[in-house]
């Protein structure tokens, strides 16, 4: 008898030991929750027929956190994005789940750019910083998508000189959009 007075006893400490570890999970996970930020870029051609950026990383920058460690990559859904064939569309750049919270800054980082223009000359552009950095804070919040456009303002962005093409990002407009 005592021994199966030993294995109940047993069996209800293994049953509650499981009961608290599944109580600890979920509140951990919900405080843990998740939303997605998307990032779309566009532009309207100059005398561009063709800009090609190319892009190495997308980040965002959590508000409550250090300079250097606050950063998060979003995974890029396309590396290299034909910023002139955007005319009145976007196009889905960067995206990814992130923790909730408050968000200061997004960063873009180009590595390459060529073009061709109008009359047909290819271009090969010099990239001298190639960060774009904003200071556009937003909120993420669990189970909803936050979604972006940045419209890369190449006329602005592109520069002729004695030295040759030099592609330097500059933003025109941040558009929050829904979904």
């Amino acid at each position: 008898m005592a021994a199966g007075k030993t294995s109940v006893l047993v069996i209800g400490v293994a049953i509650a030991v499981a009961l608290a570890a599944l109580g600890a999970y979920v509140i951990v996970n919900k405080s843990s929750k998740m939303g997605t930020v998307s990032i779309y870029v566009k532009d309207l051609p100059d005398e561009w027929s063709h800009v090609n950026v190319t892009f190495s990383e997308v980040n965002i920058h959590a508000a409550s956190a250090g300079n250097q460690s606050g950063w998060h990559t979003l995974k890029l859904q396309k590396q290299t994005i034909d910023l002139a064939s955007l005319v009145n569309v976007s196009e889905l750049l960067a995206s990814g789940d992130v923790a909730v919270g408050k968000y200061t800054q997004i960063r873009l980082v180009v590595i390459s750019v060529t073009g061709e223009m109008t009359n047909g000359t290819h271009v090969d552009f010099t990239v001298p910083s190639g960060e774009l950095k904003t200071t556009h804070p937003f909120n993420v919040t669990a189970d909803q998508t936050q979604s972006f456009v940045l419209d890369i303002d190449l006329s602005h962005s592109i520069v002729h000189n004695s030295s040759g093409w030099t592609f330097t990002p500059v933003l025109g407009s941040i558009t929050a959009r829904s979904g």
